[in-house]
C-alpha cells in the first residue's frame, strides 16, 4: 500500500529496505568494532574484523527472491520526524541523559558512561581491576564525549537510543506491509498487564515479563539492540548469512538475552535456509566462524568479572496457581490475537514455547534476571506478530488497544519518575492523617503522579550520579594472565 500523497517523498528521499538492512547492521555492529579496537590487541582484532567483513559481504550468487514486493519506506517525511522526535522525548523522559529523575538502575548506567568518557580504554580502576560490563550501548556516545565533553555524550546516548527505536519501528512497518504511525505507539505500549496483576495482589517481581516502556526506562542499553535484532529477524528480511554474526553481536549487549534468543535465531535461520533452498555450502560461509569467534571473545570477556556467582536452576512456580494467570496476562493473551495468522509460522511457535518455558528457569533467584533480560527476544518477536495482526484485522484493533492500555501500570510508567518538581511533589503528597486513599481511583492516580523516591533516590539526593559510590566491584574483573593475550588489560 502507498503512503498518503501528502506525505509522499521525492524519489531521491526514498529509504529502501536494502538501505534499512545495512543501516540496521551498522547500528548493531559499529559498537562491536569500537570495542574490538579499544579493548583487543591489534593482532587479535584485525583478523576477526576481516572475517566479519567477509561474513557480511554479499555473496557471489544472488539471494533467492523474497516473497512479496519490498516496499520503499520514506525516511525524510513529516511522520518520520514526528516518530523520531517522540522516541527522543521517550528516551529523555526515561532518565537517559540525566535530565529527569531516574530509576535506581541508572546508578550503574551513569557511572559507566562517565568512566568511558573520562578514562583510557580499556578502563582500569585504581585498585587494578578492569571494567567488565556490557558497554556496547555507550561506546559511540563515549567517543563523542571524548571529543566534545560529557554533555555531548549524554545527549548522544538519547539520540543513539532513539535511532535504534526508530529502526525497530521501520522494521515493524516492513513486516506489517505499511508505514503506520500507530505502530510506534503500539511498540511503546506493548507489555505485560501489570495493572491487572497489581489489582489482584499478585507478585510482580519474581515472575515478570518486562514491556517495552519498562525496558527503555530501566535498561535501554541492553533491550533496544536486542529488540531491534529480533524484530528484524521476525520480519524475514535478514539475509541468511547475517543471522549468525548479528546474533553473536547481541551477546555483547545482553548475554542473558542472547542465551534465551538462541533457539529463536536458530529457528529462523533454519526456516530461511529451507525456504530459500540454499546450498549446504552456506554452512562454510565466513559468517559462521566469525560468529563463533566473536561469541567466544564476549564469553571470555564477561567470564572475567569478579561479581559473586549467580544462582541458577530450574524451579516450579513460586507460590500459588495465580502465578499461571500472571504468566498468561504477561505473554499468552497477546499470542491469541496472532494465532489465526501465524499458527503455521515456525518462529511464532518457537516464540510461544520459549516465552512459556522461560519462567521455569531462573538466574539470581527471586530477582530473576533471566526472565527480565531473556524475555526481550520473545517479547520482540511477539510484538512483530502482533503489529502485523493489527494491520491485517482492523476489527481487532480496539481490543488490542484495550489490552495495551491495561499494560501501562503506573508503578513502572515513565511519569512515575518525571515528576521532578519539588513544589509539585509537595502538593501531591498525602497528608499525615491520610495513610491510605479512600478510593481505588484516588490510589491509582497517586501512584501515577506522586513518586516520593524521586525526591530522595538511593539516599543520595535528586541525582543518580555518585562519584563516591562503589558500584564497580560488581562490574569489574581481574582477568587471568593468558586472557591478556587477547585483551589489552
Amino acid at each position: 500500500m502507498h503512503s498518503p500523497a501528502a506525505d509522499a517523498p521525492c524519489p531521491e528521499q526514498a529509504f529502501s529496505v536494502t538501505a534499512l538492512k545495512w543501516h540496521t547492521c551498522a547500528w548493531l555492529m559499529l559498537p562491536v568494532l569500537v570495542f574490538m579496537a579499544g579493548w583487543m590487541h591489534w593482532y587479535a582484532a584485525l583478523p576477526l574484523m576481516f572475517l566479519m567483513a567477509a561474513g557480511l559481504a554479499p555473496g557471489r550468487r544472488k539471494e533467492p527472491p523474497e516473497r512479496g514486493s519490498l516496499p520503499a519506506f520514506p525516511l525524510f517525511t513529516r511522520s518520520s520526524f514526528l516518530v523520531l522526535a517522540a522516541f527522543i522525548a521517550l528516551m529523555a523522559l526515561s532518565g537517559w541523559g540525566e535530565w529527569v529523575n531516574q530509576h535506581p538502575d541508572h546508578i550503574v548506567r551513569n557511572a559507566c558512561l562517565r568512566e568511558l568518557v573520562a578514562s583510557p580504554w580499556p578502563v582500569v580502576f585504581p585498585d587494578g581491576d578492569v571494567l567488565i560490563y556490557n558497554t556496547g550501548f555507550w561506546l559511540l556516545p563515549a567517543l563523542a564525549g571524548k571529543m566534545a565533553g560529557l554533555g555531548a555524550a549524554r545527549a548522544f546516548v538519547v539520540l543513539w537510543g532513539a535511532w535504534g527505536l526508530f529502526l525497530a519501528w521501520l522494521w515493524l512497518c516492513v513486516f506489517s506491509g505499511r508505514r503506520s504511525l500507530p505502530l510506534a505507539l503500539l511498540m511503546v505500549m506493548f507489555g505485560s498487564l501489570l495493572n491487572v496483576q497489581c489489582w489482584l495482589g499478585l507478585d510482580l517481581f519474581r515472575l515478570h515479563y518486562f514491556g517495552t516502556a519498562e525496558q527503555i526506562m530501566c535498561s535501554a542499553n541492553a533491550s533496544i539492540p536486542v529488540m531491534l535484532f529480533f524484530i528484524f529477524l521476525a520480519s524475514g528480511r535478514m539475509p541468511l548469512h547475517w543471522i549468525p554474526l548479528l546474533f553473536a553481536s547481541t551477546a555483547f549487549y545482553s548475554p542473558l538475552a542472547a542465551l534465551v534468543g538462541l533457539p529463536l535465531a536458530a529457528c529462523q535461520w533454519f526456516r530461511q535456509w529451507k525456504d530459500g533452498r540454499a546450498s549446504r555450502r552456506i554452512l562454510f560461509h565466513p559468517s559462521f566462524p566469525a560468529a563463533v569467534l566473536l561469541g567466544a571473545c564476549f564469553l571470555l570477556y564477561y567470564g572475567a568479572v569478579n561479581a559473586p556467582s549467580s544462582h541458577t536452576g530450574i524451579r516450579p512456580f513460586y507460590t500459588h496457581p495465580g502465578d499461571f494467570l500472571l504468566m498468561g496476562t504477561s505473554f499468552l493473551v497477546y499470542a491469541l490475537f496472532c494465532w489465526r495468522d501465524f499458527r503455521r509460522n515456525p518462529l511464532f511457535i518457537c516464540t510461544l514455547a520459549t516465552g512459556l518455558i522461560l519462567p521455569f528457569f531462573y538466574v539470581n533467584g527471586d530477582v530473576n534476571d533471566l526472565l527480565c533480560k531473556g524475555s526481550v527476544p520473545a517479547m520482540a518477536c511477539l510484538l512483530a506478530f502482533l503489529a502485523s495482526t493489527w494491520m491485517r484485522h482492523p476489527r481487532l484493533r480496539m481490543w488490542i488497544w484495550l489490552l495495551l492500555a491495561f499494560g501501562l501500570a503506573p508503578r513502572f510508567n515513565i511519569p512515575y519518575y518525571c515528576c521532578s518538581s519539588a513544589a509539585l511533589q509537595a502538593s501531591l503528597a498525602p497528608s499525615a492523617s491520610c495513610s491510605r486513599p479512600s478510593s481505588f481511583a484516588c490510589r491509582e492516580w497517586r501512584l501515577l503522579t506522586y513518586a516520593p523516591q524521586a525526591l530522595r533516590q538511593d539516599e543520595w539526593g535528586s541525582t543518580m550520579h555518585h562519584p563516591g559510590h562503589r558500584w564497580y566491584p560488581y562490574y569489574s574483573g581481574t582477568p587471568q594472565p593468558w586472557l591478556r593475550f587477547i585483551y589489552r588489560f
